[in-house]
Order: structure tokens, then C-alpha cells, then sequence
């Protein structure tokens, strides 16, 4: 019976421990509906872009003018995330597949950790392989 207490407090806590706090999720969460802003929200004050073939470091205002016109041009369907490395304190990483009107893309982003603020410092764009 004791075991079962356990498990069950256990399971409680990892549940209700990510709830609200899962930054990962809620970058996902706002590529599948298109929101820019709340995506540039979580942007370095300099960011590593790259969309497709194109690849540079941009401002937070300059990636958040590029990123709007990827998603404008390519309305978001769904966000699927496939991968995922959040077990370090100070960085986080995530992968997910991005399904558009014009086809699905693999979008991956690298989060630096400061003062318990996740800052997406890499974000990268590119055609899903089949």
C-alpha cells in the first residue's frame, strides 16, 4: 500500500510540476497558430535565424519582421513536437514538425536559461524530408 502511495504523490508532482511552466510547449504552441509575437516574446536581444537557405544574426525586432513573413506565407496547420532536451538548468532545446498550407517543415530552437528567463537564441527553418 505504501508503494502505491508513493507512486501515486510521485506522479502527482511531475504532473502538476510542469503545468504553466512548459516554455516548450508554449513555443510550439504558438508556431501551430501562427503568433509571431508571442513567439518573439521569448527572442534574445540577438538571435542565430535561419529560414531555408537563408541564414544570419538578426536583432529581436529584425527576426521577429522575417519570422511573420515565413509564417504569413506559410499558414501554420499543426506543431508536433518531436524532440526535445530540457533536463539542463541554464539550456533547452526542441524540435518540432510544422505542418503549413505549403508543406511541412522541420523547425528546431535552442533556449539559453538566465535568471529563471528562457531566451530563444537559435531558431532554424527547413524543408521536412519525407
Amino acid at each position: 500500500m505504501k508503494v502505491f502511495f508513493i507512486k501515486a504523490l510521485l506522479l502527482c508532482f511531475f504532473t502538476f510540476s510542469n503545468v504553466g511552466g512548459d516554455i516548450i510547449e508554449e513555443i510550439s504552441s504558438s508556431f501551430q497558430s501562427g503568433n509571431t509575437k508571442e513567439i518573439s516574446e521569448h527572442f534574445a536581444s540577438t538571435i542565430n535565424l535561419s529560414i531555408l537557405n537563408d541564414s544570419n544574426v538578426y536583432s529581436k525586432v529584425q527576426a521577429e519582421i522575417i519570422l511573420n513573413s515565413f509564417l504569413n506565407a506559410h499558414e501554420p496547420r499543426s506543431a508536433k513536437i518531436i524532440h526535445r532536451l530540457n533536463n539542463s538548468t541554464s539550456y533547452k532545446h526542441a524540435v518540432i514538425e510544422l505542418a503549413t498550407n505549403k508543406g511541412n517543415f522541420r523547425v528546431s530552437y535552442s533556449l539559453r536559461v538566465d535568471s529563471n528567463k528562457a531566451q530563444i537564441v537559435e531558431l532554424r527553418i527547413e524543408k521536412a524530408v519525407d
